[in-house]
C-alpha cells in the first residue's frame, strides 16, 4: 500500500506556513517506509522507485538469512521428489564459499541493491579468475531474490540487473564445429578394435546415431533398449548424476522420451548383450537420497558387473582408449606445464553429430521433431543450439530467385 499526504506545519511568526509531502510505503510483510519531500512530484517519484525495486525492500532480514530460508524450502522439495539433492547442495556450497565471507552477507534486504551484488560478482572474478563461478553465484542470487520477492521480503529482484563480463557466447553467436567425416569414420572403425569391441561399438552407435547425452547412456536400463528386427527404441527414463552417481529422472519432462534406432545400432546392442551376459538388480541411492533396488544397466560397471558405470571411469576405460585408437588424442600442457593426453572432443560432440545426420536427410525433420528427439526443454533451446544446421545455400538461392521473378512478372 502506498500513499502521499500533505503536511502543514504550525504558522511561523510572520504568519506563513511551511508545507511538505510525506510518501509512505507499506511492504507486504507489514513493515513501513516513509520519506518527506518538498514537492508532491518528488514524493510520487520516490514511491515509483520503491515499487520498481530501485529502492530496497522493507524487510530487516539479512542476505544470509534469505539464502538459508530458500535452502530450507528447497530441502522440502527434495524430500517430496520435486527437486534434486545436487541442486540444493550447490546452493549451500555457494552460500558457504562465496557469500558468507563477503561483506554483502550481513546486508539487510532493505539495503540490498544491484551494485552490491555486482560488486560480489566482480570480486569473485578477481579472486578466482573464473567467470563460470561468478555466473553460478549470480544464478543463485537470482533464485534467492525471486524467493524473497514472492514472500514480500523484497520489492523487486536486484540480481537480474547484474551480469558477468566475459560470459560465454551463445551457440547462435558462435556455432560449434562438427568433426570431419574422416574422424567420425575413424571412431566407428576404432570401436570395432581393442579389448571390448562389442561394448565400444554399441556405445559409439548409440551416441552418434541416437543423440543421447553421456549421462543418459550411462543411466540407461537394460530393459530400456527395446529391439526389433529392423531397429528399435531406446526408452530414456533415467540419467546418471555424475557427482553422486545416483540415478535421477531427466531434468525436464521433455527429457523423458523414446529415441528410434536403426538396424545396425540394434544389431550392435544385441551383440553386446550376448557378450556381456545377463544383468541383475542392485541396491542403489536415488536422487531423493532413498535406498532403492535398481534394475540392471545396459552398460554396467565393468569392475562389478552390476551397479552404475561412473562418468570418469567411462572416460578413462572406454572413451580415451577409443580416441587413441582413432588417432584423435593430442598432448596438451596443463597449468604446471606438464603434457597431458586430451581427446579431440568429448562424447557430447557425438550428440551434435547425431542431429547433423538427421538434418542431412531429405526431407529434413522439423525443428519440433528434433526437439523431441534430443529432449530439449524448449524449442528455443533447440534452435539456439542447432539453428545454423538448417541453413541450406541452395534453398536460399532458390528463395532469392523466386522473389525476383514475382516482381519481374508484374505488368506495369
Amino acid at each position: 500500500m502506498a500513499h502521499v499526504r500533505k503536511v502543514i506545519y504550525p504558522p511561523r511568526a510572520d504568519g506563513s506556513r511551511k508545507t511538505s509531502w510525506r510518501a509512505t510505503w507499506a511492504g507486504p510483510d507489514g513493515d513501513r517506509q516513509s520519506k518527506t519531500f518538498e514537492t508532491q512530484r518528488d514524493a510520487k517519484a520516490w514511491l515509483v522507485s520503491v515499487a520498481s525495486g530501485l529502492v530496497g525492500g522493507s524487510s530487516q532480514m539479512t542476505v544470509v538469512q534469505m539464502a538459508e530460508e530458500h535452502i530450507a524450502y528447497f530441502h522440502g522439495l527434495v524430500r517430496s521428489g520435486d527437486r534434486r539433492a545436487t541442486t540444493v547442495n550447490g546452493y549451500q556450497s555457494i552460500l558457504d564459499t562465496h557469500v558468507k565471507p563477503h561483506p554483502i552477507a550481513r546486508k539487510r534486504l532493505s539495503e540490498l541493491r544491484a551494485p552490491m551484488i555486482q560488486g560480489l560478482l566482480d570480486d569473485i572474478v578477481k579472486l578466482t579468475g573464473s567467470t563460470s563461478t561468478a555466473r553460478r553465484v549470480r544464478r543463485s542470487f537470482v533464485q534467492w531474490c525471486r524467493f524473497a520477492v514472492r514472500r514480500g521480503w523484497l520489492l523487486a529482484n536486484p540480481a537480474q540487473a547484474c551480469a558477468v563480463d566475459g560470459a560465454a557466447s551463445t551457440p547462435e553467436e558462435e556455432p560449434f564445429e562438427l568433426p570431419p567425416k574422416q574422424h567420425l569414420s575413424a571412431i566407428v572403425a576404432a570401436a570395432a578394435q581393442g579389448d571390448h569391441p562389442e561394448r565400444d561399438t554399441a556405445v559409439v552407435r548409440i551416441l552418434m546415431f541416437g543423440g543421447l547425452r553421456s549421462s543418459e547412456l550411462l543411466g540407461l536400463a537394460d530393459e530400456a533398449a527395446v529391439l526389433k528386427p529392423i531397429g528399435g527404441r531406446l526408452k530414456v527414463r533415467e540419467r546418471l548424476e555424475y557427482q553422486h552417481k545416483t540415478l535421477d529422472p531427466p531434468k525436464t519432462g521433455k527429457g523423458r522420451r523414446d529415441v528410434p534406432i536403426g538396424k545396425e545400432t540394434s544389431l550392435a546392442i544385441r551383440a553386446w548383450r550376448l557378450k556381456r551376459g545377463g544383468v541383475r538388480p542392485f541396491g542403489h541411492i536415488n536422487g531423493k537420497r532413498e535406498k532403492v533396488v535398481a534394475t540392471g544397466r545396459l552398460f554396467p560397471n565393468p569392475a562389478t558387473g552390476s551397479d552404475v558405470w561412473g562418468y570418469h571411469d567411462f572416460i578413462r576405460d572406454c572413451w580415451m582408449p577409443l580416441m587413441r585408437r582413432a588417432g584423435l588424442v593430442v598432448m596438451v600442457p596443463d597449468s604446471k606445464g606438464k603434457n597431458r593426453p586430451q581427446a579431440a572432443f568429448k562424447p557430447h560432440m557425438l550428440r551434435h553429430v547425431a542431429v547433423s545426420l538427421w538434418l542431412a536427410q531429405r526431407p529434413q525433420p522439423t525443428p519440433k521433431k528434433v526437439q523431441e528427439l534430443v529432449g530439449h526443454a524448449t524449442l528455443k533451446m533447440t534452435m539456439d543450439t542447432y539453428g545454423h544446421l538448417w541453413r541450406d545455400e541452395d534453398e536460399d538461392d532458390a528463395i532469392a530467385q523466386a522473389s525476383e521473378r514475382i516482381i519481374s512478372q508484374v505488368n506495369v
